[in-house]
């Protein structure tokens, strides 16, 4: 749809064009089709198909003049989401085939190897520790899920500012959040709003959505009387480079120019810590299955040298 909209196609055409060549998503491009000839707005028609944030921009971007440009966001951005599952699946993909085997190794041992090894030194004290190993995986993996419910039930402000102060993934969740708001607040200072317009703009968006919810919480910071660029830098995600570009106090058109690069910037440093972050995936996934291997030799060894040590 961007690149079609992009060398001159309308909306209408280009999803009639798109019908010719994408046949697995036939039935929903008909449907979207349909519903844009019952006079439904873009934003509307693709609802069922993404998310509320998602959705967001590309109503702004619809409401502004600039929908060709969004599009080219979202679909660069949905485009690397779909690439960077690929690559995580193929990066573990030799790495479980390596701990299915080893788990198919540890329980013949344990059925049949260490019980004569057991039997042999005259002990029987190991006997349940792969059990509390068990139990111990059973009780951190339910602690995990339930943790992951609760981050899930959290208004979606506060489960960004959460999750952006994670060790490992943090600097990645600032920089898709930050990339995210530079990319609709370009589109809303490209239409020369000032900041107040923009934020009753952001409040009649879905209460689900971020925007919404950072909007109407800055409408009370301000509204308290606190400067806006201490009520913009109270959220992690927020650019540091926007405060610079707001404290010129340059024209509409040369901060639109300066937040257009400054979001193009931010999506490359995503790209880049996405690579960084995936580069450690099977060097973690390798040592998990070195530790299963020790593990399973000194419970193997572990008996064998108490009967030799008791032999002597």
């Amino acid at each position: 749809m961007s690149e079609l909209l992009t060398v001159g196609f309308s909306i209408r055409h280009a999803l009639s064009f798109s019908e010719l060549i994408f046949k697995r998503q036939l039935q929903d491009l008909r449907h979207i089709n349909s519903q844009l000839r019952l006079g439904v707005t873009v934003s509307q028609a693709f609802e069922p198909y993404i998310d509320d944030q998602i959705c967001l921009q590309l109503q702004l971007a619809e409401e502004h003049g600039q929908l060709s440009q969004s599009l080219g966001q979202i679909s660069r951005l949905l485009a690397t989401a779909d690439q960077r599952q690929q690559k995580i699946r193929r990066l573990l993909r030799y790495p479980a085939m390596l701990l299915m085997l080893l788990v198919v190794i540890i329980t013949g041992l344990q059925l049949i190897v260490f019980p004569q090894v057991q039997d042999l030194a005259g002990t029987s004290q190991s006997t349940h520790h792969w059990l509390w190993w068990g139990i111990g995986g059973i009780v951190i993996g339910l602690i995990g899920f339930v943790s992951v419910l609760q981050l899930k039930q959290q208004p979606i402000l506060q489960r960004v500012e959460q999750l952006s102060r994670l060790p490992i993934i943090g600097g990645v969740m600032r920089t898709y959040y930050g990339y995210y708001f530079l990319a609709a607040y370009t589109i809303l200072i490209s239409s020369g709003l000032e900041m107040q317009e923009i934020l009753r703009t952001l409040q009649r968006a879905k209460k689900t959505t971020l925007l919404h919810q950072l909007s109407t919480k800055l409408a009370t910071q301000l509204a308290a009387g606190e400067p806006l660029m201490t009520a913009l830098m109270r959220y992690r995600f927020m650019p540091a480079e926007l405060q610079i570009i707001l404290a010129a106090g340059q024209t509409k058109a040369t901060m639109a120019q300066e937040l257009t690069a400054l979001t193009e910037l931010y999506y490359q440093r995503l790209m880049a810590q996405l690579e960084r972050l995936m580069a450690w995936i099977q060097p973690i996934a390798f040592l998990v299955i070195a530790g299963m291997i020790l593990g399973t030799y000194v419970s193997l060894f572990l008996p064998m040298y108490h009967m030799i040590g008791g032999l002597g």
